[in-house]
């Protein structure tokens, strides 16, 4: 398997690579120029698993493989793998009260190293991103979380509405966070499983998991500031949840 840094390059290398780990591509470039079978197959799988996938000129393919022979196609991967679905509920299993989170449509590495280093500070037993409008698990998320990123599982599943349903059928109160509407933090039970999710500066939290909220939460700020940064808002939640839940710091 050819690679370069984070990234994978070859028809046969990128084919094995969505065979074998699938959950730790974040995004595929095709040469918009060449045409054949076997990347009109490879296109058809990232449409098929919800893949991010674009066309560019064949100059930017060299520029991320770093070299000619890439054969009109390069993958680009996280610098850690993602959790199975299979490990996480493993990893929940152990759990008396759950706290997961979902930080949606996050597309700043910054924001997402941050709220990874917040989740591991207050208790968060497992993150849980989008395929798609999530900053990938690079290098610049890995040096924002200080090296938190190492030390809590992050899932990055094919149907997140599926698993958030999942999960509220299994007894979990999901609770977004929303600028606009909701109880004050100290006003709800976070004792208890928890799917808390947040959005993103740009997007907020997308439709198709806000109508699966039971509830919302909003911060109450000094009205000239307007919101919180979503990383801050994050710290802000999760302290709540470790305060209620008597986290042991």
């Amino acid at each position: 398997m050819m690679q370069s840094e984070n990234y994978i390059y070859g028809i046969h290398a990128v084919e094995e690579l969505l065979n074998t780990r699938i959950q730790s591509i974040d995004h595929i470039y095709f040469d918009k120029d060449k045409k054949s079978a076997n990347l009109f197959n490879l296109m058809k799988i990232c449409r098929k698993e919800r893949l991010a996938y674009n066309h560019v000129p064949e100059s930017k393919l060299q520029q991320l493989a770093g070299t000619t022979k890439h054969q009109g196609i390069v993958a680009l991967c996280s610098v850690k793998e993602y959790c199975s679905i299979e490990k996480l509920h493993q990893i929940l299993a152990n759990k008396e009260n759950p706290l997961l989170l979902i930080p949606a449509s996050v597309e700043d590495p910054g924001n997402l190293g941050t709220i990874i280093r917040s989740s591991v500070a207050f208790g968060v037993d497992a993150l849980i991103l989008e395929r798609k409008n999530t900053a990938p698990l690079n290098a610049a998320v890995a040096k924002s979380s200080a090296g938190m990123i190492e030390h809590i599982c992050i899932s990055r599943p094919k149907n997140l509405e599926g698993i958030v349903s999942e999960f509220a059928q299994k007894g979990y109160s999901v609770i977004g966070a929303d600028v606009h509407k909701g109880k004050k933090p100290s006003e709800l039970n976070l004792k208890g499983p928890l799917l808390l999710i947040l959005g993103g500066e740009h997007r907020g939290i997308p439709p198709y998991l806000s109508r699966l909220c039971t509830d919302y939460v909003s911060i109450p700020i000094n009205k000239t500031a307007q919101s919180l940064n979503v990383s801050a808002a994050t710290a802000v939640l999760l302290y709540e949840c470790a305060s209620q839940r008597e986290f042991k710091f």
